[in-house]
């Protein structure tokens, strides 16, 4: 199985085009839908997660997603956000790759040492929370 590390912000648009940033309780269904659609490709995929705070009304995703499907991965989470492209960018010593899309962006990180990912980005001030 493959491990990648992702970081998500997500923004929601309301009736009248106003964006705003989701709930946590929002970011939580939201998190189970996605794992529900990369599971019906992915029938091995095992998603933790955790939701931080960014300021007092933003927050964002980080998630350990283990899987097999790539493709399905990349698709699934470009539709997540309404994005198309993925660019690489440096990031001090790591290669990320994002995608921005009209409801957010997403950052995948290619994990080498998991327990130094779980480590810097979860678990911080949250327990991560996992999905089967």
């Amino acid at each position: 199985m493959n491990t990648i590390g992702i970081q998500i912000r997500k923004i929601d648009i309301n009736d009248n085009g106003k964006k705003y940033n989701p709930t946590t309780s929002n970011l939580h269904n939201q998190v189970r839908t996605l794992h529900r659609k990369l599971k019906k490709n992915d029938e091995e995929l095992k998603t933790i997660y955790v939701i931080e705070k960014d300021n007092p009304r933003k927050f964002h995703i980080h998630l350990l997603l283990y899987y097999k499907d790539e493709y399905n991965l990349y698709n699934q989470l470009s539709r997540f956000i309404g994005g198309n492209s993925w660019n690489k960018k440096k990031d001090s010593s790591n290669l990320i790759t994002e995608c921005i899309g009209k409801f957010g962006e997403i950052d995948l990180h290619h994990i080498y040492n998991e327990d130094e990912f779980i480590c810097r980005y979860m678990n911080k001030y949250e327990q991560s929370k996992s999905l089967i």
